[in-house]
């Protein structure tokens, strides 16, 4: 009898807030180090990602919170690229920074697994340009 009224108290609950079911996500960035991530993409044959930022850049904050969480841009990003985010101030961000010449934030890189350079833009770029951009470097 306890498990029906839970199960019911359960199932009321979710009326009520209105469940949606899982939350579509945007870009899902690849959470280790940049070596393996490297290794990732040139075992999948994609194209790295990397978003370049510090901690005090505030246009990739508003890119974090308004850009990077749209679902169909994260569609296209997890499906062409392997994306990766880098704080350049700190130890994994550091070489790659020096290496790509970063000095302004955000700066996104478009990189090969064997780490040559595609293209690097630098600045906040809205939904619309980071899209018309991703498809020009992977169509």
């Amino acid at each position: 009898m306890k498990s029906v009224s839970l199960l019911s108290f359960i199932l009321f609950g979710l009326l009520l807030v209105g469940f949606s079911g899982p939350k579509e996500i945007g870009i899902s960035f690849y959470n280790g180090k940049y070596i393996d991530a490297k290794k990732l993409a040139s075992e999948s044959g994609k194209t790295l990602f990397i978003d370049g930022y510090t901690e005090w850049c505030k246009p990739r904050k508003q890119m974090a919170l308004t850009v990077f969480t749209d679902k169909e841009l994260g569609q296209y990003f997890n499906t062409h690229f392997v994306n990766v985010k880098m704080d350049m101030e700190k130890t994994d961000g550091m070489p790659v920074s020096k290496r790509y010449n970063v000095n302004f934030y955000p700066t996104l890189l478009f990189v090969k697994p064997d780490g040559t350079l595609i293209r690097k833009e630098v600045g906040f770029h809205d939904k619309d340009q980071l899209l018309k951009l991703a498809r020009e470097i992977a169509p």
